[in-house]
């Protein structure tokens, strides 16, 4: 699929018009195949905080779909989430561009083409294979009265997150534990009462009003 064919796929006539959820979900789950150019000059000049909401709606929609025995591959969706979350916060150069991009290529070729989930129809016990993308698209169908399936998750596990997409993630961990400690150090020091944290330093004992 080149350029023209992928904008048109998309629905869109402009790189600028790229900035809604649903043209996330449709470059993500595309089910031909785009040249890693094509993929990357889509994202190239997103910005950062459209970016981090497309990234964030998308991967939220998917795990609020998953099957009660798809707990390991809901750990691993949330937290390849997180990894090309903390990515899109700092993908402002290039380089981090090609990072992010790099990550969520990898995670569209493994969701869409790759992976491999073991079903079975429950109402005859007939068994075929999928992938993690279309397993949930069947498990949402599921809730339409449509046929059921075990889910075998167990073969779809095998997937590496970028140790500098990890190395983001912990960034941003530890920028919250470091918000978190100067919230208690205020406490510690008496500035805020815990119990009553009065910012404009008025009383409001219940006589002294009245």
């Amino acid at each position: 699929m080149d350029f023209d064919e992928l904008m048109e796929q998309l629905e869109i006539e402009t790189l600028d018009d790229f900035r809604d959820f649903e043209h996330f979900a449709s470059l993500t789950e595309c089910d031909e195949e785009i040249p890693y150019e094509t993929f990357y000059r889509i994202l190239a000049d997103v910005d950062t905080e459209t970016l981090v909401d497309m990234t964030d709606n998308y991967f939220e929609d998917i795990l609020q779909g998953m099957p009660d025995d798809g707990i390991d591959v809901y750990t691993l969706l949330g937290t390849v989430k997180q990894a090309l979350i903390g990515l899109a916060k700092n993908a402002t150069t290039r380089e981090e561009r090609v990072a992010y991009v790099d990550e969520l290529y990898k995670f569209r070729n493994w969701y869409i083409f790759d992976s491999v989930v073991h079903l079975r129809r429950l109402k005859d016990n007939a068994k075929r294979d999928a992938t993690v993308s279309e397993a949930l698209s069947l498990y949402r169908l599921e809730k339409l009265n449509e046929e059921q399936y075990q889910y075998d998750f167990s073969d779809s596990l095998d997937y590496e997150i970028d140790e500098y997409a990890i190395s983001f993630d912990a960034e941003l961990d530890e920028e919250y534990d470091e918000i978190d400690e100067e919230d208690d150090e205020l406490y510690e020091d008496g500035l805020i009462d815990k119990n009553f944290p009065v910012i404009d330093g008025e009383s409001y004992d219940d006589e002294e009003d009245y």
